[in-house]
């Protein structure tokens, strides 16, 4: 067998070993899913979302103490106080807003927001919110790191206990609702807490919770269904339009795996 024909039956033996691994991994993650489903039987969905805590936690834990897992391009930008605001479905609200001093609650924000602090002639002002806000205070105390936005603690669903009616001018959330125990009072409250005519942008990952097979805090899933932004899992599914109907438009599209949507406050 010559070179070429040996290097050829490497690579195909390697393919071969590569696949193998690869269903035994998605095995493995379906049955943590399904232990993991079988053991929060007939529990709330806030008892489920406090016994996954751990997993964010450890997630942010090695994700610092790896920076951001060998991605130091990100690391640095979580970590830049002077970040530029990259996220085009944000850039796109703040360009039509008139004025300059614009105000934005991140929800979910973990514990280095990924907002950008500057745009354009903007002056923003973040507000960053988490349940796991002292988890996070203390794994960066541990990692020796300072956040350029500090997160507060406070859960989606309980907004309206930390925050006035009408106090930002844009609510932003990406890849973390779908991690919350009540995703659409989480929406609600963000509607309520823009002022009127203000956004709510959402930026998720579509169906993650099927992905993950519902595994940690990955309970939700995020999807866009005949034009409708819905909010899924085993047991129910909401029509978001359809729940805040007369407090917000609401339109949302998938492209890329990537569900996006923009609510804007009525009234």
């Amino acid at each position: 067998m010559g070179t070429n024909a040996r290097n050829m039956a490497g690579l195909q033996a390697l393919r071969r070993w590569v696949r193998r691994h690869e269903r035994l991994r998605r095995l493995a993650g379906k049955l943590a899913g399904r232990v993991s489903q079988l053991r929060t039987r007939g529990l709330s969905e806030r008892e489920r979302w406090s016994r996954a805590i751990p997993y964010e936690s450890n997630f942010w834990d090695d994700w610092l103490a790896t920076k951001a897992f060998g991605n130091e391009d990100e690391y640095r930008a979580r970590l830049d106080p002077e970040l530029p605001v990259d996220d085009e479905l944000l850039a796109e609200q703040l360009r039509s807003l008139p004025q300059r001093a614009v105000s934005i609650l991140d929800v979910g924000a973990g514990p280095l927001t990924t907002v950008g602090r500057t745009y354009a002639d903007k002056e923003l002002a973040i507000t960053a919110v988490d349940p796991l806000a002292d988890d996070y205070d203390r794994i960066l105390a541990e990692a020796g790191v300072t956040p350029p936005v500090r997160t507060r603690r406070g859960e989606g669903e309980k907004l309206l206990e930390l925050f006035q009616p009408a106090s930002f001018d844009v609510a932003y959330s990406a890849n973390a609702l779908d991690h919350s125990y009540d995703p659409l009072r989480v929406i609600g409250n963000m509607v309520a807490v823009v002022k009127p005519g203000g956004v709510v942008l959402l930026r998720h990952r579509r169906n993650e919770a099927e992905s993950k097979d519902y595994l940690g805090l990955h309970q939700w899933n995020f999807d866009v269904q005949a034009g409708r932004f819905v909010i899924w899992n085993q047991d129910v599914s909401h029509d978001v339009a359809e729940a805040l109907a007369g407090r917000a438009d609401v339109t949302a599209r998938e492209e890329g795996g990537q569900v996006t949507c923009v609510l804007r406050r009525l009234g």
